[in-house]
């Protein structure tokens, strides 16, 4: 937080200065004064805004709010904030102060996080996404459920998505990197390791490349001179939006030079192979949360959005990595065969929501509960009156007990998974439920 603020003042006083004068000019002119405080507030202001914008229905309440804080740590702003306050107040210039208001917040916003604080922290970087908090690891059950259900209510059209053409990282890179959440020793161990083999120029940049690299490392360990142009791009444009060793405006050769020879060193040493080994030990998670968070976007409430070609596994990074050309053909032979097992859970969930349009726009968000010693690891829900589906989670800390007795009592009726051809009813064990996928998705067949 501490480095979100400083980014967040940085950014208005250098790279948005102009639009944040024009600004203070346009409230000046509204509210009918001027404040030589004005611009300073206004910057305060966008400390306390923890969004890129608050003129949404559902976000009213933030700008209030985010004036309560600024006032109360900064008591000498209350004149200038009550100049804001009038100028998008007064309805004949409302449109335009409160506009550009929130046009430069989301700038601000923007420079401050997407292109700084996500290259600058390095924890766990699949939670340095846009709209995403990397405070936050991870959602709860609980808030999961109450949140679709809340969506169901009041937003059921709002768009649902993994990738866009502006995601820091494809959605197969996040979830494979989000496994290491699950195994912080193991991942500790071998970038320890590592370190010492090919140690960094910049410790805060190679922990943070370390995780990157370990995204799209490929399963079969096959360096291609794409792959190896790909992450030379990336890391340099990573460590340029960072702004600590080197910039945009003021880039450092030295160092920029010695982070490309250590990127060699581990594509072309003996830390290849260890990759290679630690993802091929992961492989049936990353698996698991691929297909998991997959199915949950084409499910829950909401439209889904596929980004081009993450119809299949993706290993994209930063634009412009994420706008290569789409394999068409390879996306239609997978169609016609089903044997990729994300394009089958893309095309069943699909053919799942045309077949059954009404449950997926006012069916709602009914949570369904599992039981057992590992029911913390099924997330299920229903949708209408016959659609269930089903995601396993933090599948590695199943290695050691399995799903044991674990069950997940379904609706009455009998069931059939639209991805195996598998039926069930009533209370169903774990273990059989994914048996063949992590995941399922279930329609009901009874009359």
């Amino acid at each position: 937080p501490a480095l979100l603020a400083e980014q967040k003042k940085i950014a208005p006083a250098e790279t948005l200065a102009s639009e944040l004068a024009r600004l203070c000019r346009c409230v000046a002119s509204a509210a009918g004064a001027d404040h030589p405080l004005l611009a300073h507030a206004i910057v305060t202001l966008f400390g306390h805004i923890g969004v890129y914008r608050s003129d949404y229905r559902g976000l009213a309440a933030i700008l209030p709010v985010a004036l309560a804080h600024t006032f109360a740590q900064r008591p000498e702003l209350d004149e200038p904030l009550a100049l804001l306050a009038a100028a998008i107040a007064d309805d004949r210039e409302a449109r335009e102060a409160g506009a550009r208001l929130q046009q430069l917040c989301g700038a601000v916003t923007a420079k401050a996080t997407e292109d700084c604080v996500f290259y600058r922290d390095a924890r766990l970087v699949s939670l340095n996404e846009v709209g995403g908090n990397p405070q936050y690891f991870g959602v709860g059950s609980a808030e999961f459920h109450h949140r679709a259900a809340t969506r169901a209510r009041r937003w059921p059209h709002t768009m649902i998505t993994l990738s866009t053409h502006d995601t820091k990282r494809g959605e197969d890179v996040r979830a494979r990197i989000g496994v290491l959440s699950q195994v912080p020793s193991l991942w500790a161990e071998f970038v320890a390791r590592w370190e010492a083999k090919a140690p960094s120029r910049d410790l805060a940049t190679g922990l943070f490349l370390w995780q990157n690299i370990f995204g799209v490392w490929p399963l079969d360990g096959r360096v291609t001179t794409a792959l190896r142009v790909r992450l030379h791009a990336y890391a340099e444009k990573a460590a340029r939006e960072a702004d600590r060793r080197t910039s945009w405006h003021d880039p450092d050769a030295e160092f920029e030079g010695a982070l490309h020879r250590w990127l060699d060193d581990i594509l072309d040493g003996p830390v290849a192979r260890e990759l290679t080994e630690v993802v091929a030990e992961l492989a049936p998670h990353i698996e698991s949360d691929i297909l998991g968070q997959k199915l949950l976007s084409l499910t829950v409430p909401g439209v889904p959005d596929v980004y081009q070609g993450t119809e299949l596994c993706d290993d994209s990074l930063v634009d412009p990595d994420n706008r290569r050309p789409v394999d068409y053909d390879a996306c239609r032979a997978a169609l016609e065969s089903l044997q990729d097992r994300k394009m089958r859970v893309v095309a069943a969930a699909l053919q799942m929501r045309r077949a059954r349009p009404d449950s997926f726009r006012r069916g709602g968000h009914h949570p369904v509960l599992a039981s057992g010693p590992a029911s913390e690891h099924v997330v299920a829900f229903r949708r209408g009156d016959d659609v269930v589906v089903a995601v396993s989670r933090w599948t590695v800390r199943l290695q050691g007990t399995g799903w044991g007795d674990t069950v997940v009592a379904l609706p009455p009726g009998t069931w059939s998974d639209a991805l195996s051809g598998v039926r069930h009813s009533g209370l169903v064990r774990a273990v059989e439920l994914f048996a063949e996928l992590p995941v399922v998705l279930l329609e009901r067949v009874d009359d």
